[in-house]
């Protein structure tokens, strides 16, 4: 009778321990994901992507899905999500002015209810030369170098000689001169050019 009872408790226990058993990770709902756009993703800091996973499900199961920065354990986007039979795609807009941490960013993607183990992947951010100081600094170094030049220039230049030869200048003169003896000669009045004319 002992030996009865300690067997029925055994095989209890037995069955107990079957049902807490956790399914095995090939009876998940999707048997493979992958990230369309790659696993390193470069992208203008501020700008929106839309990351789209491909998969492939054996059987229809909605789940909730979150995206994650990993370096504070934020959520950046989360929303519930059916997936269907076959073979098939989704897209998640992912907007990186929400993530705080500097590039690269390390993120992933986890999926409730076992239905897929965690994606990882990586965002970079474009680099611009503008998004450097250094830039302006040279740009205005260079200018300040330009107007150096130019003002060291234009007092170290000689000063342009006469290109004119010794005629040219004695003709010069002679111009010069009668044009100022025409100028000087005094307007003679009616009386003595009434006089001239009688010494004619």
């Amino acid at each position: 009778m002992k030996t009865k009872a300690i067997l029925a408790i055994a095989l209890m226990f037995a069955m107990a321990l079957v049902a807490f058993v956790p399914m095995e990770s090939d009876d998940a709902t999707v048997s493979s994901i992958i990230i369309q756009n790659g696993s390193e993703i470069t992208v203008d800091k501020g700008k929106t992507i839309n990351l789209v996973l491909e998969y492939t499900a054996d059987r229809n199961d909605s789940c909730t899905i979150k995206v994650i920065e990993t370096y504070n354990k934020s959520t950046v986007w989360t929303d519930n999500y059916t997936f269907l039979v076959g073979d098939h795609s989704l897209e998640i807009p992912l907007d990186t002015s929400k993530l705080s941490g500097s590039s690269p960013v390390q993120m992933k993607i986890t999926f409730s209810d076992g239905v897929y183990k965690d994606l990882s992947f990586t965002i970079k951010y474009a680099t611009s030369i503008w998004d450097n100081w250094t830039t302006y600094l040279a740009i205005a170094v260079v200018i300040i170098l330009i107007v150096a030049f130019i003002v060291y220039k234009s007092r170290s230049a000689p000063k342009v000689k006469n290109q004119l030869t010794f005629e040219e200048i004695e003709a010069q003169k002679q111009a010069e001169k009668k044009t100022a003896t025409k100028k000087s000669a005094p307007v003679k009045s009616e009386r003595q050019r009434y006089l001239d004319s009688k010494k004619k």
